[in-house]
């Protein structure tokens, strides 16, 4: 069976950037690299090919290949993270950093952005929004772990990529319910997730209604649930959560 846009695939990978690895799904490689992170997942990574999970290059070297390949692609920025764009470089009055002071090298959001601090003069930062992997080459080593084929089971793992929390699923008819503890209302981020994820659903598994379910129970309330999500590797995180979401990012 060899891989086309819309399958549900595992994979797993090393992301390296001049022979210096930066990214990894498996655990152990993570550690042995000095990149292991207590708040990522780790294990093969699900994706929905086509969905712009993943750089350009990377899906499309994914398409054709049989399940159970083992490879290395080369990237080049126009099919990676892109060229740096200097209009990307904005200027933001420091008032806008009400919770913490900004510092050289500081990461932070604005306006659904995701950027650098790169300098500060005055009461002027200077925020750098191009991707930190930029003109850079990146090489993966990959292996096509699985191709998920059932409705349901999809459904599950979607649930589970973006909620980071196993949840009760079904799909009735042309309906995706999703059952949610009630605790989830605590997480800061949910109601952005959930928004993606419902598009994701509508999007690839053919259904017409998503529908959220909040259950409660009684129990006390689950620390992971009120916190954000782990993050996947400092990139990532943030540029394919987006893609999922705008595609869905």
């Amino acid at each position: 069976m060899t891989v086309k846009n819309g399958d549900f695939v595992r994979i797993d990978y090393m992301e390296s950037v001049g022979g210096q690895i930066i990214a990894a799904t498996d655990r152990e490689v993570a550690k042995s690299k000095g990149i292991f992170d207590e708040e990522s997942q780790y294990g093969p990574r699900l994706v929905v090919v086509g969905a712009g999970q993943l750089v350009p290059g990377f899906e499309e070297d994914l398409v054709g290949k049989e399940i159970g390949y083992s490879g290395q692609v080369e990237i080049p920025p126009e099919k990676g993270f892109g060229k740096r764009d200097p209009t990307k470089v904005e200027v933001v009055p420091i008032t806008r950093f009400k919770e913490e002071k900004p510092f050289i090298g500081m990461r932070v959001g604005i306006e659904d952005k995701f950027g650098v601090v790169t300098r500060i003069i005055g009461r002027k930062v200077s925020v750098d929004f191009n991707s930190p992997l930029a003109d850079k080459t990146i090489v993966y080593d990959y292996k096509i772990v699985e191709n998920i084929e059932d409705q349901q089971e999809k459904l599950k793992v979607l649930v589970k990529t973006f909620a980071r929390i196993d949840m009760e699923t079904k799909i009735e008819e042309d309906v995706a319910i999703i059952i949610m503890p009630w605790e989830m209302n605590y997480h800061k981020e949910w109601f952005m997730i959930r928004r993606g994820l419902a598009d994701m659903i509508l999007q690839h598994l053919g259904v017409k209604e998503v529908d959220y379910v909040e259950r409660h129970t009684g129990d006390k309330v689950k620390a992971e649930l009120i916190s954000p999500p782990g993050k996947e590797t400092e990139v990532e995180s943030e540029e394919h959560v987006k893609n999922s979401s705008e595609s869905s990012a």
